[in-house]
């Protein structure tokens, strides 16, 4: 975001990452803290586990902590210097804010290293001694789990910021401030809906990782005991696009002459929430003794093979992309370019008519062509959104803007969305890290070191959606603190105001006429 208004020399824009800058060094300390609790925890609790996993990673074991250092070194003095190092060395402070993710990331992708060789471990002998620590990090799942938290953690900070604004915003009755958190909030659910687009497939490149490596895991995974786990991540990844969308279908309502694209949002919701239905649907469910003794349901099961979930997912998926490009072009009188707009939406139709042939195929063809062609699928709904993106943003160069957009003209309850979306998040990634961990089964390293306790096996599905709600709910005690640190700590700066004019209250209507609370 810094660099975004460092390029576009837009203030607003820095003034929301330097905003969002405060959250870092409370939230910093807290990660260490709990980090350290994890590290006794694990050390004492299992000493056999964690003195093998030390054998074969000890060099990353100390590239780790010192990596940690200059990470926390680098954030404290981009946060601390921001002010100082404006006009000329400006470029000073950006660089040290690219400095600071890399080591975050490379931070997390040495960890990734040590969880990904407990499902899928590499560069050890028949015994489990260490023959190449590089071919231990760099395991089967490595890379996939890498660029899948990647993304994961962008949609996660993106939709933390947007909670961050709408609290802000609920707690203000400055319409100028109310304007300026509306516009932060949307920023931090159009990354967080962008970044949304790709992790499904993310998600679908680590599972065929995972089964490549061992197809035993892979049917634990999808078809065995954690498939009823599957069944709530679809439901919860429903609300999360749902809601994301939901909320960018609202703020069409602050957009003057947005109304030719509000009519679509119907049709859209429909597709949507179908999709999801199809997705959520299992092929097999003991849901009568039919079902329970092999049998499938007539209708259903067909519902739950690869082929109509994938056609659903990428359809939907392919819904959010337009409702993005309707947002974009909402509001402006759009002069020339007829031409590149036939073009754009014939490319959207013909891919569209390509991703549900292959759809209809899949359903009909073996498993190995469903396979392939799913990946087909990907392809072509990534090619159309670069190119398409690519042609629109051409068209929109010369747009004019019609009148600005009137920030704070949303009902409360959008903020309300933005909120239940961050915690959505958090309490999906802490039940799919589960999900990840319990892909070994009885096995601490899976086919290498064996859990043998009393203790070994997995917890009910109930046990563990109760403790990771649990866990959820002190993160966000953890983050209202930081929000209120933070909160004191800019309280006197006049900052951060978008140049757009708010909307009085008393004539700030929402959606249906709605005034807003």
């Amino acid at each position: 975001i810094e660099i975004i208004g460092w390029r576009k020399k837009e203030e607003r824009f820095d003034r929301v990452a330097h905003e969002l800058a405060r959250l870092l060094p409370p939230a910093y300390g807290f990660t260490a803290i709990t980090g350290a609790f994890l590290g006794f925890f694990l050390f004492t609790l299992f000493p056999s586990v964690m003195g093998y996993m030390s054998d074969i990673f000890a060099p990353s074991m100390w590239i780790y902590p010192a990596i940690m250092i200059l990470e926390s070194a680098t954030l404290y003095f981009w946060f601390y210097l921001w002010d100082r190092l404006q006009g000329p060395n400006k470029w000073i402070h950006l660089l040290l804010g690219v400095l600071l993710n890399i080591f975050g990331t490379t931070v997390m992708f040495i960890a990734n290293g040590w969880a990904s060789f407990m499902m899928s471990p590499a560069g050890i002998g028949e015994g489990g001694e260490l023959l190449s620590i590089w071919s231990a990090i760099a395991n089967p799942t490595w890379w996939p789990l890498n660029l899948h938290r990647l993304v994961a953690n962008v949609t996660f900070g993106a939709l933390l910021c947007g909670a961050y604004a709408a609290y802000r915003f609920l707690n203000s009755r400055d319409p100028q401030e109310r304007a300026y958190y509306d516009w932060m909030g949307y920023i931090g659910n159009m990354v967080a809906l962008f970044t949304l687009l790709f992790l499904p497939f993310l998600g679908y490149y680590l599972g065929y990782e995972i089964y490549q490596f061992s197809p035993q895991m892979g049917v634990t995974l999808m078809g065995g005991v954690l498939s009823w786990l599957f069944i709530i991540q679809a439901t919860v990844i429903a609300a999360l696009f749902l809601g994301a969308a939901y909320y960018s279908w609202m703020g069409l309502w602050r957009i003057p002459g947005s109304e030719p694209y509000r009519r679509w949002t119907t049709l859209f919701i429909v597709i949507t929430i179908v999709g999801f239905a199809v997705w959520a649907t299992p092929h097999t469910l003991a849901a009568s003794p039919e079902e329970a003794t092999g049998g499938f349901h007539p209708v259903l099961s067909a519902l739950g093979l690869m082929a109509p979930k994938m056609l659903a997912v990428t359809l939907i998926l392919l819904v959010l992309y337009v409702s993005y490009m309707f947002y974009r072009r909402a509001g402006k009188a759009i002069t020339g370019g007829r031409g590149l707009n036939q073009v754009t939406w014939g490319i959207i139709a013909l891919g569209t008519a390509a991703i549900i042939g292959l759809g209809v195929h899949g359903f009909f063809a073996s498993a190995a062509v469903r396979i392939q062609e799913s990946i087909y699928q990907m392809i072509i709904l990534i090619a159309i959104i670069v190119i398409t993106f690519t042609l629109d943003t051409i068209r929109l160069r010369g747009a004019k803007v019609l009148k600005a957009v009137e920030w704070g003209r949303v009902p409360a309850r959008s903020q309300y969305v933005l909120i239940s979306l961050a915690f959505i998040i958090v309490w999906l990634m802490g039940l799919m890290g589960y999900a990840r961990s319990a892909l070994r089964l009885n096995w601490h390293v899976y086919l290498v070191m064996e859990d043998t306790s009393q203790w070994a096996g997995l917890p009910s599905l109930g046990q563990v959606a109760s403790v990771v709600t649990v866990i959820t709910l002190i993160f966000f005690v953890l983050l209202g603190v930081s929000f209120a640190i933070s909160f004191l700590s800019s309280r006197g700066h006049a900052e951060g105001v978008p140049d757009v004019t708010p909307v009085p209250l008393a004539a700030n209507p929402g959606p249906a006429g709605e005034a807003k609370a």
